[in-house]
């Protein structure tokens, strides 16, 4: 039954709260598109728009499809009542292939199982673990700076360069390879260091990759590709962009002792990040590492009142190479 105190016609309108008079109906049309819409519920939630054995639509299904819709799709249902129909057609349609799904069995589907529990999860976080009290707390200008100052490596960035190394254990066959990768043809190398790197290098990731490194950095940076002293120093002395290092490196890969063929490729300057620049993005990162700090409490505290045991995964469970 309709709902006596709500409004009949459209189901969405066009909102008119400030309309002006118009000087043309070109003007008319495209304020038309950017105006806003607004949802007006003709009926209770509880209506039945669409029923069947086992098969039931309800208009607050269609209100919540619609509150989440963006302003450009209000805009197009208000526009063509045909979409609007389609949308709940759309409903209907899967409401009746989702108890076709549970007829057959699916719901019970480990995949199927797993998405619900993805959403349950995802579902929780955004209504519950959101509002924790300990993810609440205002972020002040003092949290702010504490971040800042204690994670430099993200705000005092060095300068990073990209080469391509090839790793070898022997030196007389290091030394050939480097005599290969230096020779010339006019002003261009001859041979391309990318199917050197491929060919030689003894070392099966630096081989599938023809030898690339990325982010190497002449001081020591969390996020730099771990190397020795010795190969960051000689990358770092090439002075231009593809420049093969003519000398043979000695240092290890990984633990193991060998020779560096290198080529410096490219160049990322240094990066200054000031506090004043980068005060909003701390702020919000405080914010997420309390409500994931909030959120690992509450798992926590779910474990132990579920008396919960694990099993290592080492016995579970072993991945070879």
């Amino acid at each position: 039954m309709a709902n006596p105190g709500l409004a009949t016609g459209a189901a969405v309108e066009e909102d008119d709260t400030g309309d002006t008079p118009l000087a043309d109906s070109s003007a008319n049309s495209a304020l038309g598109a950017r105006r806003p819409v607004t949802v007006v519920p003709l009926l209770y939630p509880q209506q039945v728009l669409a029923s069947g054995q086992g098969v039931n639509v309800t208009a607050g299904e269609l209100y919540a499809a619609l509150g989440d819709a963006p302003p450009s799709l209000l805009r197009r249902y208000a526009q063509d009542p045909s979409t609007l129909q389609a949308l709940v057609d759309r409903l209907v349609s899967d409401r009746l292939l989702a108890a076709e799904a549970r007829r057959v069995g699916l719901d019970r589907d480990p995949v199927v199982l797993a998405a619900l529990e993805r959403a349950l999860v995802s579902r929780l976080r955004a209504t519950v673990f959101s509002v924790l009290p300990s993810g609440t707390v205002a972020v002040t200008d003092d949290d702010v700076r504490r971040w800042y100052e204690s994670h430099p490596d993200r705000f005092h960035i060095p300068e990073r360069r990209r080469a391509r190394a090839i790793f070898l254990t022997d030196r007389a066959e290091a030394a050939r390879v480097l005599r290969l990768a230096l020779m010339r043809r006019g002003r261009r190398y001859r041979n391309d260091f990318r199917a050197l790197a491929s060919q030689y290098n003894v070392a099966p990731d630096l081989r599938a990759t023809r030898g690339e490194l990325h982010e190497v950095t002449r001081v020591e940076w969390p996020y730099a590709v771990p190397l020795d002293l010795p190969v960051r120093d000689a990358i770092f002395e090439a002075a231009h962009d593809g420049d093969v290092v003519p000398r043979v490196v000695e240092a290890t890969w990984q633990g193991r002792a060998g020779f560096f063929v290198l080529r410096y490729v490219a160049r990322r300057a240094a990066i200054e990040r000031p506090l004043e620049d980068s005060r909003e993005w701390v702020r919000h990162r405080v914010e997420l590492e309390r409500r994931v700090a909030a959120e690992q409490a509450e798992v926590e505290r779910l474990a132990a009142a579920a008396h919960l045991t694990r099993l290592p995964v080492d016995r579970v469970v072993r991945l070879e190479p």
